[in-house]
């Protein structure tokens, strides 16, 4: 026979109290309240357990789009704080409000960086001063993915570019139109 507290505490719990009491085990909430309650711990100087630490690379994750944990992951040391920088430059320049504003932005700068360093890649090697079949194969090979960086780093860019234009609405109510230097839409109206 159930116990009637209980019955009558769980009659009480709406939607809201489940969804925020509940996650499941990879939820940005629940990673970073756990992280909370252990900094409180270990800055009050209580029985402080490590293998209840959560992991911090997740709880960073999830504020990738101001700290760049995910970022820096992409590139070699030499590239990381670069990447941070260009990404912060990039938000402040763009204007980058939304989260979606915010991942073209850091597109674009993994691109870019993915840039140099492939960039890099062929200097490297070009600096040996042998060229070998191989290296030929792999000269061409990181050629046709600077190509592609080049690429994706510039849809990216004009992707945040026509986010961020505003629509422009035009009506035109006449036979023949001028819409700008040497164009000319004319329709026959019979």
């Amino acid at each position: 026979m159930p116990n009637n507290n209980i019955v009558k505490k769980e009659n009480k719990l709406s939607i809201s109290d489940i969804e925020e009491r509940f996650y499941i085990q990879p939820d940005p909430k629940l990673l970073l309240n756990n992280a909370l309650k252990e900094l409180k711990k270990m800055s009050e100087g209580m029985n402080y357990q490590k293998k209840k630490t959560p992991n911090l690379y997740r709880v960073f994750s999830t504020l990738e789009f101001e700290k760049g944990m995910l970022l820096t992951s992409c590139f070699p040391t030499t590239h990381q704080s670069f990447a941070i920088d260009l990404n912060r430059k990039f938000q402040k320049e763009f204007d980058c409000k939304t989260p979606m504003e915010k991942s073209l932005a850091e597109l674009a700068v993994i691109n870019f960086c993915r840039t140099l360093y492939i960039q890099k890649k062929i200097n490297d090697y070009l600096e040996r001063g042998v060229v070998t079949d191989i290296g030929v194969g792999y000269l061409n090979f990181l050629s046709k993915e600077l190509d592609r960086a080049n690429r994706h780093y510039l849809t990216a860019l004009q992707s945040i570019k026509a986010i961020k234009q505003p629509n422009i609405e035009v009506n035109v109510k006449t036979q023949t139109a001028v819409f700008g230097h040497n164009q000319v839409v004319q329709t026959n109206n019979k």
